[in-house]
């Protein structure tokens, strides 16, 4: 039976496919010796060749063609004379157009006075910033208590005190939201122009006008890597976003950088939605 080559798909339990080898398979099943998933084959790229070929050959004729037409329509410079010559001939016939000048007149005069233009002064009054509402304000609460209980270095009484400084809150909201890239913790200049942008909006300049509020930072990883690594990537990831709410955004108010390691809590088959950082606003 002649070789086969594919590749394991299974990318949360086999660790050929997390490294993306290559399998060889001389058996009449097509499936992974690690864990058993079928694979997937590897396509032999032989008409590649031939089509960088026909891709080429096809470039160059657009090429030459181009070249052509530019070559052509450099070697006529006379045409521009005669559309000169019969551009002066129309110029004296347009002396009547004149006549229908004041027509127009009376026209415009109305419309102007008809146009209520202070209209739109009206509708800065009509979207006035809606109030968190008591449905908002337990949902955000219910999401901190379950953060809470993933915070792997909090020890239990210390999660309790927290939990009864969340309970007494009056007001608690998420804020923003910032992704990072597999295994990095900096921000690029798009990403820092995202957040500045997040904390220019009127809402939130309004909630951090007060200093009572404080804003709790939490770090994330996905769960690629082992526990420690994690952990002490969210926590540069929390810590650069406080870094740039302090020097970019010029937030006053008390901020906290929470690691929370890593996590499946935003998808268990989707590594990119854990690798993130969550800024809360809360009153205490």
């Amino acid at each position: 039976m002649s070789k086969r080559i594919g590749k394991c798909t299974n990318y949360s339990g086999c660790k050929l496919a997390y490294r993306n080898e290559q399998i060889n398979v001389v058996t009449k099943e097509f499936r992974c010796p690690e864990c058993g998933s079928p694979l997937e084959p590897v396509g032999q790229k032989k008409d590649s060749s031939l089509t960088t070929v026909l891709i080429l050959s096809v470039a160059v004729v657009l090429l030459l063609a181009i070249g052509a037409i530019v070559w052509t329509l450099m070697r006529r410079p006379t045409p521009p004379k005669t559309i000169v010559s019969i551009s002066v001939t129309p110029s004296p016939t347009p002396t009547p157009t004149p006549t229908p000048t004041p027509t127009p007149t009376p026209t415009p005069t109305p419309t102007p006075t008809e146009a209520p233009t202070p209209t739109p002064s009206i509708t800065p009054t009509t979207t006035p910033e809606p109030p968190i509402t008591d449905d908002d304000f337990q949902k955000a609460m219910n999401a901190i208590m379950k953060r809470i209980e993933l915070q792997p270095t909090l020890s239990p009484a210390e999660k309790a005190r927290i939990r009864e400084k969340v309970q007494s809150a009056k007001k608690m909201a998420k804020i923003a939201v910032i992704h990072f890239n597999t295994s990095e913790s900096s921000v690029s200049s798009q990403d820092e122009a995202s957040i500045v942008s997040q904390f220019d909006q009127p809402q939130v300049k309004k909630l951090l006008d007060d200093p009572r509020i404080q804003l709790v930072i939490l770090g994330y990883a996905d769960l690629q890597g082992d526990d420690p690594k994690n952990l002490a990537l969210s926590n540069e990831r929390a810590q650069k976003v406080l870094q740039i709410l302090v020097t970019k955004c010029h937030v006053l108010n008390t901020m906290y950088a929470v690691p929370m390691g890593g996590t499946d809590l935003f998808g268990s088959h989707d590594f990119a939605r854990n690798r993130t950082v969550e800024v809360w606003a809360g009153q205490p």
